[in-house]
């Protein structure tokens, strides 16, 4: 005799065959198009233009390597070939010979020949270079500054390199500059009590100018950038990130602050143009004056970042100049800085590697914190809005590609990120400033970094893939401790990184030459789990939410399954595209419902599973800013997928069975939706939109269609609102299991849910 099922179950059974009598909406697709893209940024260290042929120019940025205009900034094309370090700083142009262009990055020197689009180097250096100066008429000679190990001379065109810091007080070098009338003499401009220093040996032997400010104490400052102008190469500008504007009219004998009118004196860039001089500093954007250099005048319309790290004005039209920013890209005016616009075109796209969102508790204002992790130097940016606007990170922690970023469990302020050859970083105030807890410790001994995990409901428990295996720290980041246990490959570089939520010392770890692995205890010991996966190289892994024993791998091939804890696996890609547009990057899931699965396939867009990987839909991939996905993550309390692209990140509402509609308002009818769906005791959350203001009712019916409970009868502004039922009928009695019906009743219109409730 069989023996009856638990009265729970009975009861599910009873409800799920109720709930069968009901047609079901199986809309798989967004019903919304993409919105935003994100974090617009770019920094940029310095700009040049092709002498020869204006509308060409190139931008240095801080992380993503080079960017070419061939329309005068229209449209920009990025450029990385050759360039082992992306992180570039500063320009020099051949005069004569413009398609031979150099730069300086972070670790040296590098010439293109072709106009910026391939690389080679010139010169390796222990510190960043700063500036590159050509001789005025001889270009094989040239001279580069280093932050850090002084001036570097070439007299064969980079061929060969000496250093000539004889009489240099500092070697932390920021600019140089030829004497354009008399080239025999150099001028250096060096950090903090070196000030500036003359050389009348062509850069050979320097000495130290007097500084005759009449500031500071006879102080000498630091100096940034070194302008001397076109038409009067007497007139000689000096911005100090300490005290403004200095000026000499004798050669650098003496000198005298230019700040009258200043709101800053943390001076970053100059131009000085015919009669025109433009000033950009790092707190206050730019300022303008003229030749008399009486007063400066601030000139930000339109100027949304406000450090400006390089400025551009060509002789030839010195009311128009270009400002490079950081964060901000490049602006530009053409009407002496009584109004910039941002130059976009490309040049702005933000590569968003690593996601994730840390949902608000359902309130009468309900909003989600989203994160991302940029690649290419373009910082940690936040968004308290639901991703509607952007805030960057106000300190630089590092300027290296972000490929994993986890809010911490319990602390609500606290947030990490793994920057890739910087380590982990820690935040206590929701991502505005960041530090390496580590950087006494240094017990996290490989830097190169991707996934990030968190142990579920354990504050500073978290796990981290990095190039030589995998690490573990139970404070925060303050101490690492190495989990590459028996069996795991030497050196073995860990590129995804996943645990299962309800068995977290189970692990699988991912490589892009070694397949998948799996530990069951926390990694002291290793196994590999590959059997039916058709490459080793991984580019991501998902732990099932739902399934203690189910994960997901994705790969060029596609997305597979595997259902007994990795032991064998299987292909779940029917619906994805196959071959060179079939590489899946991303791999997320609403933790809320487990069937509904996200992939984001690089060149193909986003496409949505809601059965557990059998078959995938393409959403309004049209509207996608950029095919090329890089992250995913799922806020299931408003049915958002956000995805990380190489333009940006972007977000839509999706659909999934039993809910009607994403919750969206719209004109025509308010949005209406309830979670979990079966529902236990005291734990239905129900979320309605309004499309304008007006009055709300939301009612709670039974199945034969008696009123149940009055769950809102208020006057609403128009937005979302969240609402608790704990399961109980207006007298507080528990309600029995069964089929129930939410109504929202208000100006912009009615809707209905259905939802069931499950006793237990």
């Amino acid at each position: 005799m069989t023996a009856s099922p638990p009265r729970a179950i009975r009861a599910l059974l009873a409800i799920l065959s109720i709930i069968s009598l009901f047609p079901v909406r199986t809309c798989v697709a967004a019903t919304e198009a993409w919105s935003g893209t994100g974090p617009r940024a770019k920094s940029i260290e310095a700009l040049a233009r092709d002498p020869v042929t204006p509308s060409r120019m190139w931008a240095a940025t801080f992380g993503a390597g080079v960017y070419r205009t061939l329309d005068g900034g229209a449209t920009w094309t990025g450029y990385r070939n050759g360039l082992v370090n992306t992180f570039v700083r500063c320009f020099a142009v051949q005069p004569h010979q413009p398609d031979s262009i150099y730069c300086g990055t972070n670790d040296g020197v590098f010439l293109s020949t072709d106009g910026g689009v391939n690389w080679n180097k010139l010169l390796s250096t222990a510190h960043s270079v700063r500036a590159i100066a050509i001789h005025p008429t001889n270009p094989d000679t040239i001279l580069v500054a280093t932050y850090g190990s002084g001036i570097y001379r070439s007299t064969n065109n980079g061929k060969n390199w000496s250093q000539v810091n004889l009489g240099l007080v500092s070697t932390f070098v920021r600019d140089i500059a030829y004497l354009p009338t008399n080239p025999t003499t150099v001028f250096a401009a060096t950090g903090t009590g070196g000030g500036m220093h003359r050389s009348t040996l062509s850069g050979i032997t320097w000495t130290q100018l007097a500084d005759t400010t009449g500031s500071l104490n006879g102080t000498h400052g630091a100096a940034e950038q070194i302008q001397i102008s076109v038409t009067d190469s007497v007139r000689i500008y000096v911005a100090e990130s300490d005290r403004g504007v200095i000026k000499s009219l004798d050669n650098g004998n003496t000198w005298k602050r230019v700040v009258h009118g200043l709101l800053s004196f943390n001076g970053r860039s100059l131009a000085i143009v015919d009669t025109l001089r433009y000033y950009g500093s790092s707190d206050r954007g730019a300022f303008f004056t003229t030749l008399r250099d009486t007063a400066w005048h601030m000139v930000d319309g339109g100027l949304t970042n406000l450090t400006v790290d390089a400025l551009l004005s060509p002789a030839s039209a010195p009311s128009t100049c270009w400002a490079g920013t950081e964060g901000g890209g490049v602006y530009r005016t053409d009407n002496r800085g009584a109004s910039w616009s941002q130059l976009d075109g490309g040049l702005l796209n933000t590569f968003g590697f690593s996601l994730a969102v840390r949902p608000v508790s359902p309130g009468p204002v309900p909003r989600t914190t989203v994160y991302v992790g940029t690649g290419f130097g373009d910082q940690f940016w936040k968004s308290t809005d639901n991703g509607s606007t952007w805030a960057r990170t106000r300190y630089i922690f590092s300027h290296d590609s972000e490929h994993g970023v986890v809010p911490d469990p319990l602390l609500p302020q606290t947030v990490y990120a793994s920057a890739y050859g910087g380590g982990v970083y820690r935040s206590d105030d929701d991502g505005v400033t960041f530090f390496d807890p580590d950087s006494l410790n240094l017990t996290l001994t490989n830097h190169f970094v991707r996934d990030l995990v968190a142990w579920p409901g354990q504050s500073g428990h978290l796990f981290v893939g990095s190039g030589n295996g995998l690490f573990e720290t139970l404070d925060g980041g303050a101490h690492w401790v190495p989990r590459n246990g028996g069996g795991l490959p030497a050196a073995f570089s860990v590129r995804a990184l996943t645990l299962v939520p309800d068995r977290p010392d189970t692990l699988y770890i991912g490589s892009d030459s070694s397949g998948v692995w799996k530990t069951t205890d926390g990694g002291n010991n290793w196994n590999p789990v590959n059997v039916g996966l058709p490459t080793p190289f991984i580019h991501t892994l998902l732990a099932d939410s739902g399934a203690t024993s189910t994960v997901f791998a994705a790969c060029d091939s596609g997305v597979f399954k595997s259902v007994n804890g990795g032991a064998s696996w299987a292909p779940a890609r029917t619906g994805l595209p196959y071959g060179a547009l079939g590489s899946v990057r991303a791999l997320a899931q609403d933790p809320h419902r487990a069937a509904v699965l996200f992939c984001g396939v690089y060149g193909s867009g986003v496409y949505q599973s809601q059965d557990a990987g059998a078959s995938w839909t393409a959403l309004d991939n049209g509207t996608l800013p950029s095919l090329n996905v890089r992250s995913l993550v799922v806020d299931p309390y408003v049915q958002r997928i956000y995805a990380g692209t190489e333009n940006g990140v972007s977000w839509t509402y999706y659909v999934i069975p039993g809910v009607d509609a994403p919750p969206i308002a719209s004109e025509a009818r308010p949005a209406l939706f309830a979670w979990p769906n079966p529902a236990g005791r005291g734990d239905l959350h129900v979320r309605y939109a309004l499309s304008r203001a007006g009055r709300a009712r939301v009612e709670v019916y039974s199945l034969t269609g008696q009123r149940v409970r009055v769950l809102e009868d208020r006057a609403r502004d128009a937005g979302a609102y969240d609402l608790l039922w704990d399961t109980r009928d207006a007298a507080g009695r528990a309600v029995p299991s069964g089929i129930y019906f939410i109504r929202l009743a208000s100006a912009p219109g009615a809707r209905t849910l259905r939802v069931a409730v499950l006793a237990r």
